[in-house]
């Protein structure tokens, strides 16, 4: 009984170490190959699909903070953030800002949607490409300014037992666990209420596209591109609600399970592709045109390689016949 628990508890540190190592892998192939495919000529005249390539960017360097920790602390002993009072400052903010980022940028994408959805009878706007991109800065330089306490009052060194440590904290007030609540509201909370009401609304009118058969075809193209941001929106309600709400007011009581929820909240933001690829039909057909493509140039190298081989040979041949003649 004893060893099978002592084995059940290695396989589990096992996949607590390696598993934050091997999403950050595997998310940073797969969202490059969105971000590539987003920028195939079927997408450009998309608004929507410019918040797509910033979130799958915006996700993939999440990944990167303190996800890819949780593997060198359980590997190595420590903690990238925990290096130099420098380190702390940067990264913390970095995590902060790259999370309520890849929030926000949901919130607006379905907020847009909902407006694209809710033009009757009437052209696009001109310049709605521009909207998108001005939103897309906007939302990053505001919540680089509302972040902006943590790098300068976050993170102190202080001697415990003869050795520096570095604390997130700051040294002049009790940051935490204050800014954990704003966290809750700025990554989960606000976008979470916004997603939900607009999601509710552009399933509304997407069952009112079904119904009604005198809008045009233009108008349900449009909503073939509402499913991933649907998909999106809900999963990202289930999967990252849950670890932002044990995390703000639980965390110190559960501390050793907090890799499992961050592991589920980090999944989800890896799931880009993979939604794009299930719900999209245009995303699917560009992914099997470019693997198509690159298996092509793969057996064409083979085909001249061996043929380059073949001559080689030949010619070796060739010399040493006439050399034993």
């Amino acid at each position: 009984m004893h060893f099978h628990s002592t084995m059940t508890t290695s396989v589990s540190l096992i996949i607590s170490t390696y598993y934050p190592l091997c999403l950050t892998c595997v998310t940073t192939i797969l969202n490059s190959l969105t971000i590539f495919v987003l920028y195939q000529d079927v997408f450009r005249q998309r608004p929507a699909v410019r918040y797509m390539r910033a979130m799958a960017i915006v996700d993939m360097l999440m990944l990167y903070g303190w996800n890819l920790d949780h593997f060198f602390r359980l590997k190595f002993g420590f903690e990238v953030d925990r290096l130099t009072v420098a380190t702390c400052k940067i990264l913390i903010y970095l995590n902060h800002l790259l999370s309520h980022s890849s929030a926000w940028l949901r919130v607006w994408m379905c907020i847009d949607r909902f407006l694209t959805l809710n033009q009757v009878r009437q052209r696009r706007a001109i310049y709605q490409h521009r909207r998108v991109i001005f939103l897309i800065i906007f939302t990053f330089i505001a919540l680089a300014l509302i972040n902006l306490p943590i790098p300068i009052f976050s993170c102190y060194s202080y001697v415990l037992k003869n050795e520096t440590k570095i604390a997130s904290g700051s040294p002049y007030f009790p940051l935490y666990p204050a800014w954990n609540y704003i966290n809750l509201m700025l990554y989960n909370i606000l976008p979470f209420t916004l997603m939900l009401i607009f999601t509710i609304l552009i399933i509304r009118y997407l069952i009112l596209i079904k119904r009604t058969s005198s809008l045009q075809q233009s108008r349900i193209r449009y909503s073939t591109i509402s499913i991933p941001i649907l998909l999106s929106a809900i999963l990202f309600c289930l999967m990252t609600t849950p670890p932002a709400l044990i995390y703000a007011f639980f965390r110190l009581s559960i501390n050793n399970t907090m890799n499992v929820l961050d592991s589920i909240k980090y999944t989800y933001h890896s799931l880009s592709f993979l939604i794009y690829f299930v719900t999209l039909v245009d995303f699917r057909q560009e992914v099997y045109r470019f693997l198509h493509c690159q298996c092509c140039k793969s057996r064409l190298l083979i085909t001249v390689f061996s043929k380059q081989r073949a001559n080689r040979y030949k010619t070796q041949a060739t010399a040493l016949a006439t050399i034993t003649k």
